[in-house]
């Protein structure tokens, strides 16, 4: 059975316990309580009545009370007068005539002949020789009772009906907020927090309700942040992949380039010390070793640079340094190639705050890219912009099939753009630029415009080196 059903017979069964309450109460002891009632008021009356002070009407008394008030002599056949012979002979045994001379009152109930029917009468003393009896007829009790009963059975019926009414009030305007509640905490039990609660009520259900919204808003939140948490937890599972991929490709091309050196340095240190080398070769023969061997400890030392910056121990001397003095530097080394593409850069001064050596390294591999990547007959701009205390440079060169992917990748370290093994470089250039900047908390990033790519950093301006 559900709550509202409950509820409603709950409710329903207290109403129609009350409605039994009051048909009992007149049917069975309404009769009673009147009569008591009308004793009472006949013993006040007989109390007026012999009271001296009073000047009494007893033709109005009795009209007004409906009463019959008899002064008789106090003789044992006033006291017996009118009644039945069973009631003299029950009256003569209780020795009712003894006990008024006591000063005592006594009430009967009683049928007189005379008159057909029964009556309350109330015997006292009145004086030394006068018995004072009142009598009211039960009859008009009996139909104040009928009355009553008839009344209480008509308010019972209407109680009833109404409590009907009532109790399907009562037990949808209880129940509906629980439904309500209850249809809420489904919703979140299937994550789903749109739902809340909207009624505005002061008392428990309000309050459970405003609970019930906290509890979803903190639920919604808290699996929000497990979701974002989550989702970042597979990136950075996919990215260790990646990572690992890179780490396992560099590697094997650090592999390839030592060997290539190493081999060569071999062949040519063996041919020395066999003497296969004839006078004029054996120059040749060592400056090929010392080549090799320089190619070595540029690898190497790159190598160190980034497992410095991985793990925060790149230290750099911030100083004022001519950047456009830096990029008409670099640029002089790639003078021969102006020929095969649209070259501009700025030919002013411009100075800024940073490591030489670590600045000049990021410039010229930006630069070194867009001349090794330009695509033949396009374009190789360098920039430098000043803006609210900030230099950003900037350099630009057309691309092929680069996709925004893998600009995603440039700056992961082993990244090579190009898989072929051949390929010059061993992917960490970028990623060496990156620390660089992070060191030098600049803004840098890459963006690509239809074939055109744009690498750039900023730097805080800095006033004239004198």
């Amino acid at each position: 059975m559900k709550i509202k059903e409950k509820l409603f017979f709950m409710i329903f069964s207290v109403i129609i316990l009350i409605a039994s309450g009051i048909y009992i109460i007149g049917e069975f002891y309404l009769e009673k309580f009147y009569i008591k009632s009308k004793v009472e008021s006949l013993k006040s009356i007989s109390d007026i009545v012999r009271d001296p002070r009073y000047i009494i009407d007893l033709d109005e008394l009795e009209r007004e009370e409906n009463i019959i008030i008899y002064i008789k002599p106090f003789t044992e056949e006033s006291i017996y007068e009118d009644l039945s012979p069973e009631e003299e002979e029950r009256f003569k045994r209780e020795e009712v005539a003894w006990r008024l001379r006591s000063g005592e009152n006594i009430v009967e109930r009683t049928r007189v002949d005379s008159y057909m029917g029964e009556y309350i009468i109330l015997y006292t003393k009145y004086s030394k020789d006068k018995l004072l009896e009142i009598r009211t007829p039960i009859s008009s009790i009996t139909e104040a009772v009928a009355i009553s009963s008839k009344h209480y059975l008509r308010l019972v019926s209407i109680v009833m009906v109404f409590g009907v009414f009532l109790a399907l009030y009562f037990s949808k305007k209880i129940t509906d907020p629980i439904i309500s509640l209850k249809g809420i905490t489904y919703e979140i039990s299937e994550l789903n927090f749109d739902k809340k609660f909207t009624e505005k009520r002061s008392d428990e259900l309000g309050e459970l309700g405003n609970s019930i919204n906290k509890m979803g808003d903190m639920l919604e939140g808290i699996i929000f942040e497990l979701n974002r948490a989550n989702d970042k937890l597979k990136e950075d599972i996919e990215h260790e992949k990646k990572l690992e991929a890179l780490r396992k490709e560099f590697v094997a091309s650090v592999s390839h380039e030592l060997k290539t050196p190493i081999a060569i340095i071999q062949g040519y240190a063996q041919g020395l010390s066999e003497g296969i080398a004839s006078e004029e070769s054996r120059d040749f023969y060592c400056n090929v070793i010392v080549e090799e061997s320089h190619k070595i400890d540029a690898l190497v030392k790159e190598l160190l640079l980034i497992s410095q910056i991985e793990a925060g121990y790149m230290e750099s001397d911030m100083t004022g340094i001519n950047i456009g003095m830096i990029i008409r530097k670099i640029m002089d080394k790639y003078h021969y190639e102006f020929g095969k593409y649209s070259v501009s850069y700025p030919e002013e001064d411009i100075y800024v705050t940073g490591d030489y050596k670590y600045i000049e390294r990021v410039a010229e591999n930006f630069i070194g890219n867009a001349f090794k990547y330009a695509l033949p007959g396009g374009v190789v701009e360098v920039a430098a912009k000043k803006s609210e205390g900030k230099v950003r440079i900037a350099v630009k060169n057309n691309c092929n099939n680069l996709s925004e992917d893998e600009l995603k990748e440039v700056w992961t370290p082993f990244y090579r753009g190009d898989k072929a093994r051949s390929s010059e470089g061993t992917g960490l250039g970028l990623a060496i630029v990156k620390g660089i900047l992070d060191n030098h908390q600049s803004d840098y990033g890459v963006k690509l415009s239809g074939d055109l790519v744009e690498f750039y950093f900023t730097l805080d301006e800095a006033e004239k080196i004198i």
